[in-house]
């Protein structure tokens, strides 16, 4: 039996292109992840972006968070395991992240 791969990311859901594109300039290992605006409606193109979470960037993501002034609806704690039979170990780092910002949290299991 093969242990789960467990992947935890602060993901940022609603963000402009510019705030996408600083995220990724200011915070070490941040990505975007572009999502196409719908024609019909005419709304501009929404930008998920994705930080590792480690602790040693908690700083960084906190000051951003406030300097972008992102709302923390906007915003979630994205644990993904991947071959997970069973119970799922969440890294403590999750818990210590929710000490500096209060936000909800989104599971995925894959195979």
């Amino acid at each position: 039996m093969t242990e789960p791969l467990i992947s935890v990311h602060f993901r940022l859901t609603k963000l402009d292109a510019m705030q996408a594109y600083t995220l990724k300039r200011e915070i070490e290992g941040a990505y975007f992840i572009k999502r196409e605006g719908s024609v019909d409606d005419q709304k501009a193109d929404v930008f998920v972006g994705m930080v590792p979470l480690k602790e040693t960037l908690f700083d960084e993501l906190n000051d951003y968070v406030i300097r972008q002034q992102i709302k923390y609806d906007d915003c979630d704690i994205f644990v993904e395991a991947k071959n997970a039979n069973g119970d799922i170990a969440v890294p403590r780092v999750v818990n210590k992240l929710l000490k500096y910002i209060d936000c909800k949290l989104t599971y995925a299991l894959t195979n």
